[in-house]
């Protein structure tokens, strides 16, 4: 099975791991941990490697099963390969798809009904419509008696249903969608410095019966639809109910994605410095503006760089300074390029100037919130990731910074390996 969209690709695929872990012996599912969503990454999924980069012994090794499972001469005993699907330019799910056509095939969500939202790699396609074109392709792939599974509240995805004569099921908060998110919320706990986020509370109904979970460790949005879109494949494959209600115990949060982090000074970290696009920054600021926290509490966003977004980046970096005021966020740190554009936004709507700080790096960044909170703050990191060989703003080393336990930095953080630390 296949998942692709501009946003919550990679939990969604955790997710739906999860779910078939519940009902199948693990060892027959396999979930990459990392994002190998391209012509390389997909590959190394289904043959079991990670990427060996100039390790010699490790090309040969990959090779040579390479070479022995595509002749049948070796057998992976696999039976449920999660793969996600990125299209980073035109003709890449062509290609991924003719590697790997799904017998299941999940989109998230592209421009979440906003148009105007430029989504992530938009700077390669000439237009919106040949972005969606592209996604749609995962669709249009299914095998003969496959199931499309597709998010009802992104008109662009819903639409995706007529591109098929196989089995759709959808995925929302909209009524008629056959696995619906009923409620979603964080859930807070009381402390001596106000209330503590402690992970996220999700209810699910479909047309027979309705499905409660609580996950630790994590908030947002994003995470509820990844959970729903998981049960409408979980409903597709026929697991059974009490199975899919054991969801939780398998879910594992996936690195640098609304993760929720214990802080130094008795704070709270929102982690999603993996990456960024305008549509995945305006839901984490609104998933911590939907905090109701104490008086005296403070929210905090620490926003960088969005990238591939061409001529629109200016316009999507000043519109999201504009919405972190308008959502109510107590203080902004703007890093990167585009940190002033960010910052303009957020004063124009009338977030005070003296709340709002433009940075050029993440160390400094760092440092600067690190005088800056104070016990009970919750501060939320998010930024697009930048290639390997370029520089760009890392919003893990603030976490890193700001984090109550930094030794716990490669079990938590996302881009610990050693290629990520040299950089």
């Amino acid at each position: 099975m296949a998942v692709t969209g501009s946003v919550g690709k990679s939990t969604t695929k955790q997710a739906i791991g999860a779910m078939l872990r519940a009902d199948l012996p693990e060892r027959r599912v396999r979930v990459p941990e990392a994002s190998y969503n391209n012509e390389l990454g997909v590959p190394l999924t289904v043959f079991g490697h990670a990427a060996p980069g100039r390790n010699a012994g490790a090309w040969i090794a990959l090779l040579a099963d390479a070479w022995l499972i595509s002749t049948g001469l070796k057998k992976t005993g696999i039976t449920t390969f999660v793969l996600e699907m990125g299209a980073d330019k035109p003709g890449d799910l062509v290609h991924l798809t003719s590697v790997a056509p799904p017998d299941v095939a999940v989109v998230t969500a592209i421009t979440s009904n906003d148009d105007s939202l430029a989504p992530v790699h938009l700077g390669n396609y000439g237009s919106l419509d040949e972005l969606i074109e592209e996604k749609s392709t995962l669709v249009k792939a299914l095998k003969p008696g496959g199931d499309a599974v597709l998010n009802a509240d992104d008109k662009k995805v819903f639409a995706m249903r007529h591109l098929t004569h196989e089995h759709v099921l959808t995925f929302g908060e909209a009524d008629g969608s056959d696995v619906r998110i009923v409620r979603s919320n964080i859930v807070t706990e009381d402390g001596p410095h106000g209330k503590t986020p402690t992970g996220l509370a999700v209810t699910l109904e479909n047309y027979h019966r309705s499905y409660q979970t609580f996950l630790p460790g994590v908030y947002g949005t994003s995470v509820a639809y990844a959970y729903a879109a998981a049960t409408a494949v979980a409903e597709a494959l026929d697991v059974p109910p009490e199975q899919i209600n054991e969801f939780a115990e398998h879910f594992r949060p996936v690195r640098g994605r609304t993760r929720i982090i214990p802080g130094i000074k008795r704070t709270t970290l929102f982690d999603d410095s993996y990456n960024a696009s305008p549509a995945s920054v305006l839901q984490s600021l609104k998933d911590l503006a939907s905090l109701n926290l104490d008086p005296g509490q403070r929210k905090i966003a620490c926003l960088g760089e969005m990238r591939e977004l061409g001529e629109k980046a200016e316009e999507m970096h000043r519109r999201v300074g504009a919405e972190a005021a308008k959502l109510g966020i107590d203080v902004l740190v703007c890093c990167g390029i585009f940190g002033r554009a960010m910052a303009e936004g957020a004063t124009a709507k009338g977030l005070s100037s003296e709340r709002v700080y433009v940075i050029d790096d993440t160390p400094e960044a760092g440092l600067l919130l690190q005088d800056l909170i104070r016990p009970g703050d919750v501060i939320l990191a998010k930024a697009s990731q930048g290639a390997l060989e370029t520089k760009g703003v890392r919003m893990e080393r603030v976490m890193k910074e700001l984090m109550a336990e930094p030794m716990r930095a490669s079990e938590l953080l996302v881009r610990q390996e050693p290629a990520w630390q040299r950089k």
